[in-house]
């Protein structure tokens, strides 16, 4: 398996742990219950060329679902909407094409000048001003298409996409923990099951409330590793879902590339990075 990003989240486990209180009578030996803070690290494993066309064919088969029940396309709404103006007019799509053109035009200066380490006055002046035109065009067109899907949310694309990343999420997150009874680590599926829909019924279960009453029977979980899941699930599923989206879009293709792209579109919440 193949790290596409990895980041670490903090969960807190409770234990009974022996504990020698004194009395008048002398030394006791008993149990404390203790909290202790434990990191784990989140991992985003990236697809294979098999598994990137198992996701094609699952999106093929929700859009279809989809059309089937009702839903329209973006093509279909953007005719409606285009035809009353709005986000999906003429004028509005040349005004996003020349932000377009202004994000590439950064990237190339970018690439041009990104590389060398003997840039005189001029040059870094114009590489700063290409990166920050990079970042703020980068951060409209994505401000653009979350309007656009907004506005076509309840669409047959959207919806789709919606379950697309959520099947991504499903299948190629992971954590890393010590190995029972061994020196080492290892990964291991938050969402275990064998299927999509065994892995979407634990994820069912781990959104549901914790007052609630949950029975763990059919997912051959002890209560206390579908306690550890729920932490676990409780601390990354938003930034799993953020990696996903920013991979699916090709906003990001590795560490690097994704943690810039995290921080450029959602700076008010970024993900704790790792520690060298």
């Amino acid at each position: 398996m193949k790290e596409l990003y990895s980041f670490d989240v903090k969960r807190e486990v409770k234990s009974e742990v022996p504990h020698i209180k004194k009395t008048k009578d002398g030394p006791v030996e008993t149990t404390k219950r203790v909290t202790k803070t434990i990191k784990n690290r989140i991992v985003f494993i990236k697809p294979t060329i098999v598994q990137r066309e198992e996701a094609d064919f699952f999106y093929g088969q929700k859009f279809n679902e989809l059309i089937n029940a009702g839903f329209l396309t973006k093509a279909m709404l953007a005719k409606k909407m285009g035809d009353l103006g709005g986000i999906t007019s003429k004028s509005t799509s040349e005004t996003v094409s020349e932000i377009v053109l202004e994000n590439i035009d950064a990237a190339r200066t970018i690439e041009f000048f990104g590389g060398s380490e003997s840039l005189n006055e001029e040059q870094s002046a114009k590489l700063k001003k290409a990166e920050k035109t990079f970042a703020e065009t980068k951060k409209t067109i994505f401000e653009y298409e979350i309007s656009l899907r907004d506005q076509f949310g309840q669409t047959a694309d959207a919806k789709a996409e919606q379950k697309l990343i959520e099947w991504l999420v499903l299948n190629f997150s992971y954590y890393e923990d010590k190995v029972k009874d061994k020196d080492r680590t290892q990964l291991f599926p938050i969402f275990q099951g064998e299927s999509y829909k065994s892995k979407r019924n634990l994820l069912l279960l781990l959104q549901e409330d914790e007052e609630d009453e949950v029975s763990v029977e059919d997912t051959g979980l002890s209560e206390i590793d579908f306690l550890k899941l729920r932490k676990l699930y409780e601390a990354a599923f938003d930034t799993l879902i953020k990696v996903s989206s920013i991979w699916y879009n090709q906003l990001g293709k590795d560490q690097e590339s994704i943690q810039k792209s995290l921080d450029d579109l959602f700076e008010e919440d970024e993900p704790e990075e790792n520690e060298e």
